[in-house]
């Protein structure tokens, strides 16, 4: 989670900025009311990434509804990764190679029980389907012509 918490969103991967993306337009679009998949569906189309646009939907309202505590996104402008957003990053990048109770501990810190393998299940296949397509999210790698360093 550290690896993507705080950084810039133009650090990530493509991948990672488009996760990053898709997730501040669902929130946006669920609090306005409107289904969220019209407003992310052409991105995920774009990107060749149909395949795992059902299991993104199915991970946000799962999150929305279960969620152990309310989640915390971006605003669209939000030029930084939120610690929520470094949180679903990084659950998304270790899916698929984790060892699964150790997924299932994470899972249950942030849903409740009984949605625990159904988000479980939409974490992998959405990995699976970003791999695919070589969209999977990687933490951004140290440059050091962008690098801050204390006077």
């Amino acid at each position: 989670m550290y690896a993507f918490l705080d950084r810039p969103v133009q650090s990530l991967n493509r991948g990672g900025q488009l996760l990053i993306w898709a997730m501040r337009h669902w929130v946006r679009a669920a609090s306005a009311g409107r289904c969220p998949c019209g407003d992310i569906g052409p991105a995920f189309h774009k990107w060749n990434l149909m395949a795992g646009f059902p299991h993104f939907h199915m991970m946000m309202a799962l999150l929305n509804r279960n969620a152990t505590e309310k989640l915390h996104f971006g605003t669209l402008e939000c030029e930084h990764v939120t610690e929520h957003e470094a949180l679903l990053l990084s659950l998304i990048r270790i899916a698929r190679e984790a060892p699964s109770d150790q997924l299932r501990g994470m899972a249950t810190a942030i849903v409740d029980e009984s949605s625990v393998t159904p988000v479980l299940i939409a974490f992998a296949a959405l990995a699976e389907a970003m791999v695919e397509v070589g969209l999977r999210p990687l933490p951004p790698l140290f440059d050091p012509d962008r690098a801050r360093y204390p006077i």
